[in-house]
């Protein structure tokens, strides 16, 4: 399909110029508040990973019943796409998207690309969590590589792309408003739909650096105005896990739910600022409302509290973490 341009200014600047396609012949679709695969309706649970850094053993993500993976880019400015691993000024080696997809796709895996962080030419990165996106200096250079990404991957439907992670300010400061939501995720979106018959799936974060869904309920459907294939990222952390029950974890996810917002939790982990937290209430009420979950994080560094994996492989389960690893994985093979 061609794309619809106009010569004059929209009066709307949610509005979208781009052609919907027929959903129904589309592999991965959106529609009303559903993933469909193949027109049926499907729910998802899998883990965040950082297989740029290193290839994770497939075979264990069977095990577990992983099946979306959501993989971390920490320096979207020299990611390779295909290709071969490459050096970056920061001296890191990255693996290409594309190797990660291919090996994710061999075992049935969805993979979701998420751009995390930038890096300079310098090597300096910054991680965009918190950010204003249309305000940082980096940004039409972020928005170039998106559309570099979405034209590669335009024909491979079990790629989805998210625009930007964990934007805004955690309590809505730093010169917050639904309204500069809005036209930041449309301006987003709309960079990748230029590209020609990129159809894929895009994710689209909430605000309060994506823990909060207030902005999808008051802005979403201007949002959706015209365009498709669009999935809502929502983050389980301290807004969700602490002072809150099973009920009212239930009565929030049935709120997005009833506007006919299809959305995911594309983070949920035991520890974010604090001391680690209660998640099984959480899980439970995800259970109840057959919303997809993704956990934080496929990683094998005892260490770190919201590692699902030992070094040695196996469940990251101590007092100290909540038996996060033993708790996450009897989640995914419920």
């Amino acid at each position: 399909m061609g794309l619809f341009f106009s010569c004059t200014q929209k009066e709307d600047p949610s509005d979208s110029n781009f052609p919907i396609p027929d959903l129904s012949t589309l592999t991965f679709a959106i529609d009303k508040g559903s993933i469909l695969y193949h027109q049926e309706e499907i729910r998802y649970k899998g883990v965040n990973a950082m297989q740029t850094f290193g290839l994770n053993d497939p075979r264990l993500m069977n095990d577990w019943q992983v099946k979306i993976v959501r993989e971390f880019i920490g320096n979207l400015r020299e990611q390779p796409i295909a290709g071969n691993p490459i050096q970056g000024s920061d001296g890191v080696w990255y693996h290409p998207l594309q190797t990660i997809v291919d090996q994710n796709r061999a075992h049935g895996i969805v993979t979701i690309l998420c751009p995390f962080g930038w890096v300079d030419e310098a090597g300096n990165q910054e991680l965009i969590t918190g950010m204003n996106p249309a305000q940082q200096n980096f940004y039409p250079a972020y928005k170039q590589k998106m559309k570099e990404i979405a034209k590669h991957f335009k024909e491979q439907p079990d790629v989805w792309i998210q625009v930007w992670n964990e934007p805004y300010h955690w309590d809505n400061q730093n010169g917050y408003t639904h309204d500069r939501w809005l036209n930041d995720m449309v301006d987003m979106v709309d960079n990748l739909r230029s590209i020609a018959s990129f159809y894929n799936i895009i994710l689209v974060p909430g605000n309060e650096q994506g823990q909060s869904e207030e902005v999808i309920l008051s802005k979403g459907n201007q949002l959706l105005e015209g365009r498709f294939n669009i999935l809502f990222d929502i983050h389980a952390y301290e807004k969700w896990l602490l002072n809150s029950s099973k009920e009212s974890i239930v009565a929030r996810l049935n709120a997005v739910k009833s506007k006919n917002f299809a959305f995911v939790i594309g983070e949920i982990g035991v520890q974010n600022v604090g001391d680690p937290m209660p998640v099984s209430h959480f899980l439970e009420a995800a259970e109840h409302t057959d919303v997809s979950v993704l956990g934080w994080l496929w990683n094998q560094n005892e260490p770190y509290k919201n590692a699902l994996l030992t070094k040695d492989g196996v469940e990251h389960a101590t007092p100290e973490n909540n038996y996060w690893g033993k708790v996450f994985k009897a989640f995914l093979s419920n």
